[in-house]
């Protein structure tokens, strides 16, 4: 009975990853969600729950929800051959959020934009030690964006504080990443070293 539930287990996470994998690759004006006017272009909701009918709310789930989130998150990336700069952070976030892998996320990243994905980081390495990111208050170089909602929850310029010298919380594309502390709202946030200036 086990590896009959394993088979189905392995079967839906299957089809949701590809699932997901479509959605996220597909263009707003295709989505039947944007043809029915729950969504705009852009992918933002304009039709609100209470106007509904049940066939927009097939167009508009939770797990359309978070595709959607993620595609709008994405498309303020830049790629190709501008730099990826500060968004390793937000795409170790989405890693995180949706169990992919580095691999699955940068050939998605490369399928979208049709070209290869330059990871070259403008680095500050003299900010970090052996063990990490070295003490002190630090300012943004770029806004970083939520990888949920796709919102800006750090600006540019605004400080970020590192309390002591802190270790990457992992690598990503190449890169360490850090949690630090937003000085203005107190909220944990990820950044490369790339992100950061003195």
């Amino acid at each position: 009975m086990q590896i009959k539930e394993g088979i189905i287990s392995r079967s839906a996470d299957l089809f949701y990853a590809f699932r997901f994998l479509k959605l996220l690759t597909t263009p707003w004006e295709k989505m039947t969600a944007y043809e029915q006017g729950v969504i705009d272009a852009n992918g933002k909701v304009i039709k609100k729950p209470s106007e509904r009918s049940n066939e927009d709310k097939s167009s508009y789930t939770v797990f359309h929800k978070l595709v959607f989130n993620v595609k709008r998150l994405l498309g303020k990336l830049p790629f190709g051959k501008t730099k990826l700069a500060s968004y390793a952070a937000a795409l170790f976030l989405i890693k995180e959020h949706t169990g992919m892998s580095e691999d699955r996320i940068r050939k998605t990243l490369e399928d979208i934009f049709d070209e290869p994905l330059d990871t070259t980081i403008s680095e500050n390495t003299w900010y970090e030690s052996d063990i990490g990111l070295s003490q002190g208050v630090y300012v943004l170089r770029t806004d970083v964006v939520s990888p949920i909602t796709g919102d800006t929850i750090a600006k540019e310029n605004s400080k970020v504080v590192v309390e002591s010298t802190t270790p990457p919380v992992t690598r990503f594309l190449g890169h360490n990443i850090y949690e630090v502390l937003h000085a203005k709202t107190k909220q944990k946030i990820y950044i490369t070293n790339g992100d950061i200036s003195r």
